[in-house]
């Protein structure tokens, strides 16, 4: 087993066997099968960890393929915080076709653009570079969310946080970023786009809505 540091939400394991996890569905569904076939890895969702049962979430290529359950500590092969992937720039590691792709392009980007900031990356972008499973769309359609992760993100006005994310949305694809601290998470679009209003706060033990997001994150 590779080094495993504080496990927190958004962070990809890797584990060695399917009866290493414990899912919620059994029988599998064939896309979680197939899921399987191609990676043995899964995302740490929010949740209280207990009995080192971590909460984790397996996913298919569709977004409606999801899958809940919980992977013991001592079966973690590899951890992967979102950060690994900006420190490491893993889509360099991909194959041609796919570092062209808009996402990655973009992402590309705003490893130098953001290179003042302690960031990560999450979603299908994180997934496909620690597995290389083609998972990353561009379709006419749909193209895959920039899914950014930003901890301890300094106090910022709406108007900052409107005119932040502006900066981050100009390479063709949407740029999402959860401002996080340990299990506590919320939307900076949320944030910026809601004035006023009291924000979703994602914790352990569930969301709340929040008077001041930044402040509330902090809170025990």
């Amino acid at each position: 087993m590779g080094q495993v540091t504080n496990i927190w939400p958004h962070d990809l394991l890797t584990f060695a066997s399917n009866d290493d996890l414990i899912l919620e569905k059994n029988p599998l569904p064939e896309w979680a099968k197939d899921s399987l076939s191609k990676a043995k890895i899964v995302v740490v969702r929010r949740g209280l960890i207990k009995d080192d049962l971590i909460p984790v979430g397996l996913r298919g290529y569709e977004r409606n393929q999801r899958l809940a359950g919980f992977l013991p500590k001592a079966k973690i092969v590899q951890q992967y915080h979102p950060d690994y992937f900006i420190k490491h720039q893993s889509w360099q590691k991909l194959p041609a076709d796919r570092q062209a792709l808009t996402p990655f392009k973009a992402l590309a980007v705003l490893s130098d653009s953001l290179k003042n900031y302690h960031w990560g990356i999450s979603g299908s972008l994180a997934y496909e570079m620690a597995t290389h499973v083609k998972m990353v769309k561009e379709l006419p359609e749909h193209v895959s969310d920039l899914d950014l992760i930003m901890p301890n993100l300094p106090k910022m006005t709406v108007q900052a946080a409107g005119d932040f994310l502006h900066d981050l949305n100009q390479f063709g694809v949407h740029a999402d970023m959860q401002i996080v601290h340990e299990q506590r998470g919320f939307s900076l679009e949320e944030y910026a786009l809601n004035p006023g209003r009291k924000i979703l706060l994602k914790t352990a033990t569930g969301p709340i809505l929040v008077k001041d997001p930044f402040v509330a994150i902090n809170e025990e």
